[in-house]
């Protein structure tokens, strides 16, 4: 944004806020269940988001375990810029990001990339949005499942 430039009121934050959360627990829980159908233990924990537009909520954060590999699930925001909400999937402890979840329209999308090569010289990383799907979020915990 630049300069000088207000951010749009919202008519009612309750609303945009109950709408938010309506989708993201239903998004966890599409992916806890694939998680745990896939072999991986589940368990929901909530932090406090705060933003500017709609106050202070707590969300639901889905942490996955699978043998020696821990991956959470964790919401972001409601406002980012270019979609309606965000929310990351990364490798505990190191947060080294796998994916983020970008609500885009009216669906979930998936935006992920290749690990960088540690002996690479240049650590750029294309990320490629992928269709929201039980194949997508399985694929991904496969890859961390064998590279964690």
């Amino acid at each position: 944004m630049a300069t000088g430039e207000t951010i749009p009121r919202i008519d009612d934050p309750e609303a945009v806020k109950a709408e938010w959360l309506s989708r993201l627990n239903a998004l966890v829980g599409e992916v806890e269940g694939w998680a745990r159908a896939y072999g991986w233990r589940t368990r929901r924990i909530s932090k406090t988001v705060d933003e500017r537009r709609i106050g202070s909520y707590k969300v639901p954060v889905l942490m996955m375990e699978k043998d020696t590999v821990e991956v959470v699930l964790n919401p972001v925001a409601r406002f980012v810029p270019g979609a309606e909400g965000a929310v990351d999937l990364y490798a505990a402890p190191a947060y080294d990001d796998i994916a983020s979840l970008y609500f885009e329209g009216d669906r979930w999308v998936v935006h992920s990339g290749e690990r960088p090569d540690p002996t690479a010289r240049e650590s750029v990383v294309e990320i490629s949005p992928r269709p929201y799907s039980e194949q997508t979020i399985r694929a991904i915990l496969d890859e961390m499942a064998v590279n964690g």
